[in-house]
């Protein structure tokens, strides 16, 4: 991935573009990663990635069940509560 300054890149905007067909060009900002240049090619596979994550999802969810949030939520508690009873215990037991 080519990492280039918001500088050069207003310097050098064609060469850059043509860069990012055959790579990701970051674009720094005040120091910080702040954009992406992509390929419509590499934009359109990430774009088709994502709605197979999606629909993968959505055929799990019919599959399984939808979640209840109410239900996840005290599900997750009950684990994280769980889990800290657990380390709290072994804190206690002697070696």
């Amino acid at each position: 991935m080519l990492k280039v300054t918001e500088h050069d890149i207003a310097e050098e905007l064609d060469q850059y573009l043509n860069e990012a067909l055959r790579q990701p060009v970051v674009i720094e900002k005040a120091g910080h990663e702040a954009l992406v240049v992509l390929s419509m090619v590499e934009y359109e596979r990430l774009q088709e990635a994502e709605d197979e994550y999606w629909l993968e999802s959505a055929r799990r969810a019919n599959v399984e069940g939808y979640l209840d949030h109410e239900q996840e939520v005290r599900r997750r508690l009950a684990a994280a509560m769980n889990e800290k009873r657990l380390s709290n215990s072994k804190e206690r037991t002697p070696s």
